[in-house]
This record gives structure tokens, sequence and C-alpha cells, in this order.
């Protein structure tokens, strides 16, 4: 048995104590010190990257392109460089993202996986590398397809597309049915570059959105009343010129979860993404720490994982160790973090100190 000692979060905050794990499982979680430490410090659970786009780690940017040369289907940049690419420098780009999000505390991602089956294959022979894909494949062409749609999810968890704007509704409609009839998530981006009719996403029964930085507060509240999801992506968003409305969002009721989104503008690291969240809410009027620390761990949701915290005996380690400086907790972890690594990170058996 391991110990790790210091202040462990729990669903009431932070408090001091210890936690015990062995053979990649949590054995025992208590308060005070016990046994020698194997680490200390801020005891926290691992993130779930709600959002990702990784294999554009490969992608070189161009600072002076908008939103839609560089990302929009089919032709922005990031497509064209995707489609062009080998299959092994692919695979080489996204297995080096991998390892990294696992070295920084981040224990499984949701994938929005451009290439149709080919794109999401090469990301499912990386199983068992890093942190965990949860692979949102994307069809190769426009339009729907019954057989290419089902082969597609012998190997996708789950299917995203781009936005409403880049389809023609009707065959998303299609795709939608077909998705969910096969007891898979559908998702999709929803008003990034333009406000986008509410309505026509709703209908389209989605597990989760992603951005929504043009949605009116009344958007907002439709999707928060339909019980749907929402992950932002803040350094992104600000890359592009928009300034995510993560205030009104949580004002409307919208459960928030955080994302890193293109891997070409941003590196994987929920660390810095929390931390640039945490300052965007603190100047909308919100109690910016608190308020990212719940968005950083509300990707854990979108797994269907009804508690965002789960350090707890008898579950499978995934947990991490962060510096404490000495202040708040919270302050501490989320605004005093990024600069350094995490002085340990258990995912299972595999431990990274």
């Amino acid at each position: 048995m391991r110990y790790l000692s210091g202040l462990v979060l729990g669903q009431n905050g932070f408090f001091p104590g210890h936690v015990g794990i062995e053979d990649g499982m949590v054995a025992e979680i208590g308060r005070g010190r016990k046994g020698s430490a194997y680490a200390r410090g801020l005891i926290v659970p691992t993130f779930v990257n709600a959002h990702t786009h990784i294999a554009d780690y490969i992608v070189p940017v161009d600072p002076a392109m908008t939103l839609e040369e560089l990302v929009a289907p089919p032709k922005g940049l990031k497509h064209r460089m995707l489609e062009q690419a080998r299959p092994e420098d692919l695979i080489r780009g996204m297995l080096t993202m991998k390892r990294f999000m696992a070295r920084r505390g981040v224990s499984h991602f949701l994938d929005f996986r451009e290439g149709g089956y080919d794109g999401s294959e090469y990301l499912r022979r990386l199983d068992g590398e890093g942190a965990e894909a949860v692979i949102m494949g994307r069809p190769k062409l426009l339009e729907f397809c019954r057989s290419g749609t089902r082969r597609l999810l012998k190997v996708a968890d789950g299917v995203a597309v781009s936005s409403i704007t880049d389809w023609e509704y009707s065959e998303l409609e299609k795709l939608s049915e077909e998705v969910r009839a096969q007891g898979r998530p559908f998702a999709l981006h929803a008003s990034e570059r333009v406000r986008e009719d509410i309505d026509k996403v709703l209908a389209l029964k989605p597990s989760h959105l992603v951005h929504m930085t043009e949605a009116t507060d009344a958007d907002m509240r439709e999707v928060a009343e339909a019980g749907i999801p929402v992950v932002v992506c803040p350094r992104s968003n600000l890359f592009f010129g928009k300034v995510p409305p993560l205030g009104r969002m949580l004002a409307a009721g919208l459960t928030v979860a955080l994302g890193t989104d293109n891997a070409m503008v941003c590196l994987p690291d929920m660390l810095v993404e929390m931390e640039v969240a945490a300052r965007i809410l603190r100047a909308q009027g919100r109690n910016g720490a608190k308020d990212a620390l719940d968005m950083a761990m509300n990707g854990r949701k979108l797994l269907n994982r009804q508690e965002s915290f789960s350090i707890e005996p008898g579950v499978r380690c995934e947990l991490m160790v962060l510096r404490h400086r000495g202040g708040d907790p919270v302050s501490d972890l989320v605004l005093r973090s990024a600069s350094d690594a995490p002085e340990l990170v258990c995912i299972g058996k595999n431990c990274w100190r």
C-alpha cells in the first residue's frame, strides 16, 4: 500500500487526510496522515478533457487565418492537412498528445476525430497508451450514409460533427437518428462562429454541445432546461477573438465542462485551461476559482458518471497530487498549478512522478 497525504478534494471541498492506493485501486481514504507518504500535496481526481482535436497537433498554425479558414470543413487548412498526412504521422502526433495529457493529470478525453472510419481507427490503435480516448468519430463526407455510419461505430464510441451550418439539415437529422438508434452519443459544435437555430440543434437530441460562444441567454436557458451539458474551450475561443460567455452560461443554469479544442493552437493542458477559465469568470463577476474547478471536474459527467469527484475506496485509481503552496487550496490548485507538472499522476496501475 502506498499512502498519499495532504489536502484531499472531496464532494464538500478539501480536507486534511490521506489516500491509500494499491494495485491500481483506491484502497483507503481518511482524515489525517497515515503511513509514510509516497507523495504530499493537493490530492485531486484526474481531469476529463471534454473536447479535443488531438490530431491537429501536426497542423502548422497560420495565426493570420480566421476561424473559418483554419477549421471549417471541408476546405479549412486543418482538414486539408489531415487529409494529406501520412497515417504514421497522424498516429505519432496523437500518441504524443495522449502521453502529454496523462502526465498533466488527464485520465480521459473526448476527441472529435475527423477522417471517417480510418481516422477513428488510427486513434483506436493507441488504446492503452496515455490518457484514454472516448472517440467521437466524424463521417468523412458531409452527407448521411447508413452503412458508413454503422461501420464508423465499430471503432468509434459515438459520432460528432462540426455544426448544423456546415451540413444539409435533413442529412444531420438522419445521421443523429441512426447514431442514437445504435445506442451511441451524438454531439456537435453549436453557435461557435455565428448564432445557430437552437431549436434545430436541440431537435437532433445531442448528448452534449461544444462552444455556444454566440448563443443568446434564451438559447442557453433552452439548453439548460433540456439537461444538455455544454463544453467550453476558453483558450481556443480567445485565440480566434471570442471571449466565451462563461458567467452568462452559469447564470442560465447550464452544466459547463472544460475542453482544450484544437491541438495546433492549444496543447491539451487542463491545468492551463482551468486557470484561463477562472480569470475570465472573475472578470465576468463570478467566483472564478471555484467555478472553474467545477467546470474542470464536470467532464466526468459526460462519461455518465453522476459525481464529478470520485476518490473513494474501491474505485479505479484516477488521481493526482499537486504542489500545495500554503494558500487557499482551491486558489492554489486553480490559479497556481499550471506552471508545474503534477507531483504524481496515477491512472489505474500506471503512475507518473
